[in-house]
């Protein structure tokens, strides 16, 4: 980082503490939804994230659609099949909005803590442990003795800490939801340390852990070790990114040269490196399938594009009831995947889909996304609206 960088954070750092900018942000989230995140300088939605990640979710389930189905995506073929690559995203989107959404508050106070915990709880495991069961009834080939050995760990969301269980049961599908728990245990460590380090720590600490997360695929490429890629430890880097990016927020702002972030044109301008950096290394065939080494343009890229959303100021984004809603749904979508497979392999047979000729791969790419979309938003209504409204209502 050039020295002048850190000078004009420093400075910037010192009036902002004198005008206690960072103070008011709002928890108006819930768990996982962007659509209620208030800037952390101020109260206006930063609804450019919304975009993030409705977008990190679509291409998972394109991902998906592909490794399952062998779909072509055309030109895009070679992103879709590194479409994995969206969690690293997903988990430094979700450090930053945390951060934003208790950036007014001390979560380390004990009332503060058991309330911020609660809330997680709230969020993320009423919809999980339906998945769960729904997925044990009628689709597990584990016996019910191997069940009942998973439960526990399951349960504790425990499972991603296991690497060699990734494949177990419905795991492939929910074991995000693990490294995500880890997250949220760490959080509140992670924010007092945010808050006690200066800017340019924050930015050493972001070199840091980026160093970390990008060095470790290689010693798994070159000594083949076990895969890191459901691993806590490594997400909880990508997390603790996110985390520390918006802490840096306000400072970026207030830099004139950086004014040019908040606009859609340079996510364009970011999302189309990005894309042509992985379609060029997969059709040259770099590390296919091993996701964790597509960090080294990933991370970086995803760094910038979550700056420049949460900079972007659109009424008409502000005001989109469609992209609220995607955002709002964007969880059950994640969980909809752990076993959509089945349904339309099923629905496959039925309409004969392999006997339709060149019309087979475009149904092949619709279905998955309108069977995934109904299951979302039943999921979304039906279980983790009414549990979290009425686990609410009991315990906060």
């Amino acid at each position: 980082m050039p020295r002048a960088f850190f000078y004009l954070l420093d400075m910037n750092e010192t009036k902002m503490k004198n005008s206690s900018d960072c103070a008011g942000a709002a928890d108006a989230a819930g768990t996982t939804g962007v659509a209620g995140t208030m800037g952390i300088a101020g109260t206006s939605r930063m609804a450019g994230l919304d975009i993030f990640r409705v977008m990190a979710v679509l291409v998972v389930l394109m991902f998906h659609t592909k490794i399952n189905h062998g779909c072509d995506f055309g030109v895009a073929d070679g992103f879709v099949r590194m479409g994995a690559i969206f969690m690293t995203g997903f988990f430094m989107l979700s450090g930053f909005v945390l951060f934003a959404n208790y950036s007014g508050k001390n979560v380390m106070e004990k009332a503060n803590l058991k309330q911020f915990y609660l809330k997680r709880l709230i969020g993320i495991f009423p919809l999980y442990f339906f998945v769960s069961m729904v997925y044990m009834v009628f689709c597990s080939s584990e016996s019910l003795k191997q069940n009942l050995l998973l439960f526990p760990v399951e349960t504790l969301g425990l499972q991603s800490h296991f690497s060699s269980l990734f494949d177990v049961s419905h795991n492939s599908g929910t074991w995000f939801i693990s490294s995500l728990f880890f997250c949220y245990l760490l959080f509140p460590l992670m924010q007092e340390v945010t808050k006690q380090i200066s800017n340019k720590a924050r930015i050493i600490a972001i070199v840091l852990c980026s160093f970390v997360v990008l060095w470790a695929p290689l010693i798994v490429h070159t000594f083949t070790t076990a895969g890191i890629y459901e691993s806590p430890v490594f997400r909880a880097l990508e997390f603790f990114i996110g985390v520390l990016l918006c802490s840096l927020l306000p400072y970026i702002k207030a830099q004139p040269k950086l004014a040019f972030m908040g606009s859609l044109w340079t996510f364009l301008a970011e999302l189309a490196v990005l894309f042509g950096a992985v379609t060029f290394a997969v059709s040259r065939n770099i590390a296919v399938g091993n996701y964790s080494v597509y960090s080294i343009v990933a991370l970086p890229m995803f760094i910038l594009m979550t700056l420049t959303l949460s900079m972007v100021q659109s009424p008409s984004l502000s005001k989109s009831k469609v992209l609220n809603y995607a955002a709002k749904i964007s969880f059950a979508v994640f969980l909809a995947q752990t076993f959509n497979t089945e349904i339309e392999n099923f629905i496959f047979t039925k309409l004969g889909i392999g006997n339709l000729g060149a019309a087979s791969n475009g149904l092949k790419i619709l279905i998955p996304f309108i069977v995934c979309g109904i299951l979302a938003v039943a999921m979304h209504h039906l279980v983790e609206k009414p549990c979290g409204k009425f686990l609410k209502k009991k315990l906060l």
